[in-house]
């Protein structure tokens, strides 16, 4: 009898246990629009994404050869993607009436970000960081990654162009403020280097940059 009761309450220790829920991930958004192959990769393991799939927080988000993704997160921010890109999500909390912030890692590809309404009633609170600079946004639509036109043939770099609204792009050398539509910068992505000073860019410059963007 002893023993049945020591099995019992060993049983009831186990059970609500086991019961716990696991700690949920904070959803950030979800696939709007999708190309090729993409996959987001946390703790729990890689999963491809399909037109619909949420992301969370935290993930990484990588695309395919020839691919193109487009997220739009919770506060109607939208994200879109060039072929062999990889952010992350680092962090994204949307509760309108308290502190929302967004961050994102751009650590490879082109890359388009419009900001939703975390970066229009608290721009301070959005950032993206990049290789060769951190972007401080004001309500905005820009674009940035690793281009071949706009600096030396030969030398690696990475180019930003504002659409609509203000980024200031700072780097460890120095930054600038594109406030303009069409407005560009660069920067080496091979050495630490200011900005290059502030320009419309050239119809071949866009060009390439919007190409690798199109679906």
């Amino acid at each position: 009898m002893k023993h049945r009761l020591n099995f019992f309450t060993c049983l009831l220790l186990v059970v609500p246990l086991a019961a716990l829920p696991v700690q949920a991930q904070q959803v950030a958004g979800q696939v709007e629009r999708q190309k090729g192959t993409a996959s987001r990769s946390a703790a729990d393991g890689t999963v491809d994404l399909v037109q619909g799939a949420r992301v969370y927080v935290g993930d990484e988000i990588r695309t395919g050869p020839g691919a193109r993704l487009q997220i739009r997160f919770d506060d109607q921010s939208m994200l879109t993607l060039s072929q062999d890109a990889r952010i992350t999500i680092d962090q994204f909390i949307y509760a309108p009436g308290s502190d929302s912030n967004q961050a994102l890692d751009v650590a490879q590809g082109v890359f388009r970000f419009a900001t939703g309404q975390i970066g229009k009633l608290t721009p301070l609170r959005v950032s993206v960081t990049t290789p060769v600079a951190t972007i401080g946004i004001r309500g905005t639509v820009f674009l940035g990654g690793e281009l071949t036109v706009g600096m030396p043939p030969g030398q690696p770099h990475y180019g930003f162009q504002i659409t609509e609204g203000t980024i200031e792009v700072t780097s460890p050398a120095g930054s600038v403020v594109l406030d303009e539509p069409g407005e560009g910068t660069f920067l080496p992505l091979t050495r630490i280097a200011a900005p290059t000073p502030v320009r419309q860019w050239t119809e071949e410059e866009a060009a390439e940059a919007e190409a690798a963007l199109a679906f």
